[in-house]
């Protein structure tokens, strides 16, 4: 038996995009507020300061960025386009200062709040950001030893402390799976509905496993799993194109930009891709440094947030805060590092870089 397509009139159409363009406004006000929200408990990291030292792209001016940085967010709730022009342009003018801010919830927060335009060029790259999002994070879960054998069980200890033997040791799989099978789900427009469900209860989960119910820890993320708690439903579930059509709808340049956040994130096992602009997220295949020297970890306690986990800002961290003598010793066990024998790299304050 063949299945007629759903003939929706003209005006179900345009009944449907109204909808869909209010609630993505909607959206658009709870994103703002997470970027406020996550400016706010990171304040001393958009301030001028000396330590933890900032860590320039570039020799740029600069300035305490904070206040402006909240001001361009109430731009948005004003003039969204506007508004996400400079909110966006002071945001990678922050980070080029100082690239201890590349943190993921600001990018990923940046990118979504552009995919609530009432444009098919600006929702697919929100689209596209998500489906990147959920399909990385759950994949390099699944190729991290430590998230599976110890991250895992610490997230769902806390939400589920009686949980059955199975689900314990299995825990990794089931976070990490679930975030990829998200992923996946979203692709299609069959199960998108479904995805969106799905996200609603993995972010609900994250948020609650981390908040002050459960084990109170990495403030800076709240918001922003906050926002992803709402994300599937608002710009995943009511996506009925298939994703070629929905590329095909955008400027080539956009099409490109959507298919590099799709993919780029392979970068990171070969060293083309920074871990959080490829969603490693909790997990352990990223460089590790430990030092006799002032320990990177400070910036947990003085900024609220980690050190994006790159060799150079280490290297960077380590030349602005070491005395003579000093010792850094950087691991990465990514394939491609450790065939190049860049695995292991020991730094010695007042020596020449390796």
């Amino acid at each position: 038996m063949v299945t007629q397509p759903e003939y929706i009139s003209p005006i179900g159409l345009l009944s449907r995009r109204i909808s869909q363009v209010r609630w993505l406004m909607v959206f658009r006000w709870l994103l703002v507020g997470c970027q406020a929200a996550t400016v706010m408990v990171t304040w001393p990291l958009w301030q001028v300061r000396t330590l933890p030292p900032m860590l320039p792209a570039l020799p740029l001016p600069a300035f305490d960025m904070g206040w402006l940085l909240l001001a361009s967010l109430a731009v948005i709730l004003i003039r969204p386009q506007i508004g996400l022009i400079l909110s966006t342009g002071l945001f990678i003018y922050a980070i080029l200062i100082d690239q201890t801010r590349l943190q993921p919830e600001v990018v990923s927060l940046m990118l979504l709040t552009w995919g609530t335009l009432p444009d098919a060029n600006a929702l697919a790259v929100g689209r596209g950001h998500l489906v990147a999002l959920w399909v990385w994070a759950g994949a390099n879960k699944l190729l991290s030893p430590v998230f599976m054998q110890g991250t895992a069980q610490w997230m769902l200890g806390g939400l589920l402390p009686n949980a059955p033997e199975w689900l314990y040791v299995n825990a990794g799989y089931v976070i990490g799976g679930t975030e990829l099978a998200v992923g996946v789900l979203a692709i299609f427009p069959r199960t998108r509905k479904l995805a969106g469900v799905l996200a609603f209860g993995l972010h609900m989960g994250i948020l609650l496993t981390l908040s002050p119910l459960v084990h109170n820890y990495n403030s800076a993320v709240w918001a922003w799993n906050l926002a992803l708690v709402f994300a599937g439903l608002v710009m995943i579930a009511p996506w009925r194109e298939p994703v070629l059509t929905s590329l095909k709808r955008c400027r080539r340049p956009v099409a490109a930009l959507v298919v590099f956040l799709l993919l780029s994130p392979f970068g990171f096992y070969v060293g083309m891709m920074d871990a959080y602009l490829s969603h490693n997220l909790y997990s352990s295949n990223i460089p590790q440094a430990q030092t006799t020297a002032l320990d990177p970890r400070v910036t947990w306690d003085m900024l609220n947030v980690p050190l994006p986990p790159e060799r150079r800002l280490f290297e960077a961290f380590f030349r602005q805060t070491c005395k003579v003598g000093e010792v850094m010793v950087i691991r990465d066990t990514r394939w491609w590092f450790v065939q190049q024998g860049a695995g292991f790299v020991r730094l010695v304050c007042g020596e020449p870089l390796p």
